[in-house]
């Protein structure tokens, strides 16, 4: 039986949905939690050993499941260093609204307007341009977005963030429209599995598609993907790196902690295989070194 660690603070309805899947694909699940796991910077330096894996971190198998988004963007980071491989949200593991933005619309994805607001004066700006709702997001993931109703409630938002939000907090993202109706679709290893939100039940094969497409563009293992039915078709409105997903409906024969699950063990598999192949190359390498120099026939 094979062990999958799952980077997470606590242990929620999810990460329990997650270890039955495990234990029914014949596997265990580990909990690493950052408060058990100090990491250096640079492997050089002697690495505390991780709470459940006796084999150290090289090698591990390891899902984000981190709601800290800060915490979990320099985890994931050195677990990566360390030899581990992080199954997560890819670009938005990063914690960088700016970043997913700037890959989502050069893949060419349906999103609403958005622009980049340095300071107040900017994001007032641009909410003029966008008219009214608009939504504020902030860069990082772990700040929720902000809905402006109406000019009063912009001044508001904007002066509290500039008076009293630190560097990167006064840097937004000034996005057109409010997020009312939004279908959060769950795609694991580039296929929608689950949706959760007011239309999930009547979720488009379009808005499936462009879900997809979401992910694949930030090179996500593990994402929600928020959909918004606009007159013109699904609209990428925002992507979750952590989805919550208890009350997911499966779109196919499997749900949410399933997929997670199926994706972990494919993944050692993989690994294992090629660690295998890796291993016949360095001996095969070895046998001609011994050789070398040496001619021989065989009839």
């Amino acid at each position: 039986m094979g062990t999958i660690g799952v980077l997470c603070a606590r242990i929620r309805v999810e990460e329990k949905q997650i270890a039955a899947a495990l234990a029914e694909a014949g596997a265990s699940m580990q909990p690493i939690q950052p408060a058990a796991l100090p990491m250096p910077p640079a492997q050089p330096v002697p690495l505390p050993p991780a709470p459940g894996l006796t084999g150290g971190l090289a090698g591990e198998m390891i899902v984000d499941r981190l709601q800290n988004r800060a915490v979990a963007s320099a985890m994931t980071r050195l677990l990566r260093l360390h030899g581990a491989t992080v199954l997560g949200a890819g670009l938005a593991a990063a914690n960088d609204r700016l970043a997913v933005a700037t890959a989502l619309a050069n893949a060419g994805l349906p999103r609403p307007a958005c622009w980049l607001a340095p300071n107040d004066e900017a994001a007032l700006a641009a909410v003029e341009v966008a008219g009214y709702p608009a939504t504020l997001l902030p860069l990082a993931y772990d700040s929720r977005p902000i809905v402006l109703l109406d000019r009063d409630t912009a001044e508001a938002v904007t002066e509290h963030r500039m008076v009293l939000g630190a560097g990167v907090e006064r840097v937004s993202l000034i996005q057109q429209g409010a997020n009312l109706a939004a279908t959060t679709v769950i795609v694991i290893d580039g296929r929608a599995v689950a949706a959760h939100g007011l239309d999930g039940a009547t979720l488009s094969p379009s808005a499936i598609r462009v879900a997809e497409a979401a992910a694949d563009a930030i090179d996500a293992d593990i994402c929600g993907v928020q959909i918004v039915e606009s007159g013109n078709g699904p609209l990428v409105w925002d992507i979750d790196p952590v989805p919550d997903f208890r009350h997911a409906a499966p779109l196919g024969d499997r749900d949410a902690a399933t997929a997670i699950a199926a994706l972990a063990m494919t993944r050692v598999s993989a690994s294992h295989s090629s660690g295998r192949a890796n291993a016949l190359r360095s001996s095969f390498a070895r046998d001609m070194e011994e050789i070398r120099g040496d001619v021989i026939l065989t009839a």
